[in-house]
């Protein structure tokens, strides 16, 4: 096992391939535990498409040994904060409890990854599915971004969309979920993140013991290259009074080492102060929202701007956001510009390494995006150690 003394950061492979990543938190009472997928609508094919975010929503189900009331339940007797959620690459289920909580959260979760998948709630949830897709259509950031990673990625499948279609929802047959779970969902494939109270000493012998009957199975995740090329795309939404416009342009992938100047470009061209879009956009009120992010994924990755404005500004928005660009191009950032973000990316990481949840997160994304575990400080020093040069480059 490799573990870090000084920061009480540990990994762990277990004999059946799934491995344990996390942080001791001495001082802190709860601790946040997750079921890290690498699934998601990336993983899917058109005739399937939607298929992890719908399985997430069956974990929730029953198994073998609970129905979906005894898993509700055993969380609220807990005292637990739980959830899941699902991307275009992971799929994560999460608990925070407090310490002396630990197995029994641990149990209900582990329990969870090994679903009955009951076919009469298989097929009422899909009405739910459904209507969700149904909600997100009245959503129009959400709406946007899932036009804008289709336009930008299509036919790579980080063009895929998350919650999938009605179509490909109402034709699934049970079976081909319990198949996709059975390859996706094999502990080789999996990573657990925990981060607080809790003992090396104990966990361990508790996670082999509750997943000693997971099975490996292969699950690649097939190579596909990606050349991004201009497009635009518009949707007519009469019923909006404003327009919602996003940008996208390539970015490094994530486990590569200029990620972290990418986030930190971001943060100076669109953080949601300081910036310059806040400066020359949101502080002279010519939008209501406006924001660039560094999204990475593996083996690619992109910057989104977002802006929402009325139509009668929305040109001139528009015309800013691309001179902005234009100038960094040209220009690049400024050493003053470079340190502001570099304090900001500092603060939160700091402030999240003070929190269960946050820091399991953590942990989990960087090892699973870096293929290492990273301590708060080495986080900390791969920030500070960007240069001007590495922004630009």
């Amino acid at each position: 096992m490799t573990v870090q003394n000084e920061e009480l950061l540990g990994v762990e492979t277990l004999a059946n391939g799934l491995t344990v990543i996390g942080q001791r938190m001495p001082g802190v009472e709860s601790v946040a535990v997750c079921f890290h997928v690498r699934t998601g609508s990336r993983d899917e094919q058109a005739e399937i498409a939607g298929i992890s975010h719908f399985l997430e929503h069956m974990m929730f189900k029953g198994t073998e040994r609970r129905s979906a009331i005894d898993i509700s339940r055993e969380f609220e007797r807990m005292g637990a904060e739980f959830n899941a959620f699902t991307s275009h690459e992971s799929t994560v289920y999460y608990a925070r409890v407090l310490g002396d909580q630990l197995p029994h959260a641990l149990d209900v979760l582990a329990d969870m990854m090994r679903p009955k998948l009951d076919e009469g709630e298989f097929t009422t949830e899909k009405g739910v599915i459904i209507e969700e897709i149904a909600r997100s259509e009245d959503q129009p950031t959400h709406e946007l971004f899932d036009h804008l990673f289709t336009n930008f990625f299509a036919p790579h499948p980080l063009g895929n969309s998350v919650l999938g279609t009605p179509t490909s929802i109402r034709d699934l047959p049970v079976e081909q979920m319990r198949a996709y779970h059975a390859r996706r969902y094999s502990p080789n494939n999996m990573a657990l993140g925990i981060a607080g109270n809790f003992s090396w000493d104990t966990l361990l012998p508790l996670v082999e013991k509750q997943t000693a009957s997971w099975q490996q199975q292969d699950a690649p995740r097939p190579s596909q290259p990606f050349t991004p090329t201009p497009k635009t795309g518009a949707e007519v939404k009469p019923k909006l009074q404003q327009e919602h416009v996003a940008i996208a342009t390539a970015a490094p992938p994530q486990e590569s080492d200029d990620s972290w100047a990418a986030d930190l470009l971001s943060a100076i061209l669109g953080d949601s102060t300081g910036s310059r879009l806040y400066w020359e956009v949101a502080q002279k009120g010519l939008a209501d929202s406006i924001e660039t992010g560094y999204y990475g994924y593996e083996g690619v990755g992109l910057f989104a701007t977002y802006f929402s404005a009325s139509p009668e500004r929305a040109p001139e928005v528009l015309r800013i956001v691309r001179s902005e660009m234009e100038k960094l191009q040209r220009d690049g950032v400024t050493e003053e510009e470079l340190g502001r973000a570099r304090v900001k990316a500092v603060s939160d990481t700091v402030i999240s390494g003070e929190a269960s949840h946050r820091r399991m997160f953590e942990v989990a994304d960087l090892y699973l995006a870096k293929g290492r575990a990273m301590s708060v400080d080495e986080i900390i020093a791969a920030i500070e150690g960007v240069t001007v040069a590495d922004v630009r480059a």
